[in-house]
């Protein structure tokens, strides 16, 4: 139902205001937003490119280019295209650095993005240096939305599980999971990609009623809210049918084990209605 509605209200920009004025980005930037949450990535890259084009032509603000690039970078994280997210994200923070007196709450929702698509290469040890400074900025200031918090506790504890640091990592994740059942609700997706994190954790304590019972409760609020061949949807149901084969020889467990997949909050959206997306107006 959204995406007609936003095709509609962009197309009446359109005739009332013209094709290329700063006015649309808006619109081109909610509706890069939707497609994204619908794994149609292709049309969000390109909702957001033309937003792009349209402030630099019309001499837009340095907010919504960061905004922007941060974004585009949120997008080709969650087709796993790191080199050209990084380089998206890298830009975005040069942006928001240079923006004088802006509130260091949007640098460090960029820096956990970045962290993210770090992480996603393995690059561990520069990742959680980013997470945990966004953190501290997140945590000290009293306006911070709790999404946010959210997270970046999220993705914090699934590093910490993928290096082996089970406890920290159930430690984040449960916070994490609890902020996000109090602000947005239980069945939410945003709940559901914490939940998949955190039943990877208890399978690798050895626990794999608790994780059976997290994946299966992940992977029915994935269904129920993004349908059936979502990419968050698909990567928590092959979790669970991993953990369910836990009775194999050793080797194929080695593989289950490998191939099972943590969910952060941009790449599978990802995250809370802030989304780790920004609005670009």
């Amino acid at each position: 139902m959204a995406e007609p509605l936003l095709r509609e209200a962009l197309s009446i920009a359109e005739v009332e205001c013209g094709e290329n004025t700063l006015r649309l980005c808006g619109a081109l930037n909610a509706l890069g937003l939707l497609f994204k949450d619908l794994a149609k990535y292709d049309e969000a890259r390109a909702c957001y490119e033309r937003a792009l084009d349209l402030v630099d032509t019309d001499q837009g603000s340095s907010i919504e280019i960061a905004a922007l690039y941060h974004n585009l970078g949120g997008i080709e994280h969650a087709r796993q295209n790191y080199v050209d997210g990084e380089i998206f994200a890298r830009k975005g923070i040069e942006i928001r650095k240079s923006i004088a007196g802006l509130n260091d709450q949007a640098l460090a929702a960029d820096m956990v993005a970045l962290a993210a698509i770090l992480d996603g290469q393995q690059k561990f040890d520069e990742a959680e240096p980013l997470y945990l400074d966004a953190l501290q900025t997140l945590e000290r200031s009293p306006e911070t939305n709790a999404a946010e918090i959210a997270v970046a506790l999220n993705d914090l504890g699934a590093l910490y599980a993928q290096r082996g640091l089970a406890d920290r990592a159930e430690e984040l994740l449960t916070r994490a999971a609890d902020i996000k059942v109090r602000t947005i609700g239980s069945h939410h997706p945003d709940v559901a990609v914490t939940l998949n994190n955190l039943a990877i954790v208890h399978k690798r304590q050895g626990d794999l009623a608790r994780a059976s019972a997290l994946y299966e409760r992940a992977l029915d609020i994935f269904e129920k809210t993004l349908g059936p061949d979502h990419p968050k949807t698909t990567a928590c149901r092959r979790n669970y049918h991993h953990c369910s084969r836990s009775g194999l020889g050793p080797d194929e467990q080695t593989r289950a084990k490998a191939d099972e997949a943590a969910i952060d909050s941009r790449s599978a959206n990802s995250d809370s209605r802030f989304n780790h997306d920004q609005l670009a107006l």
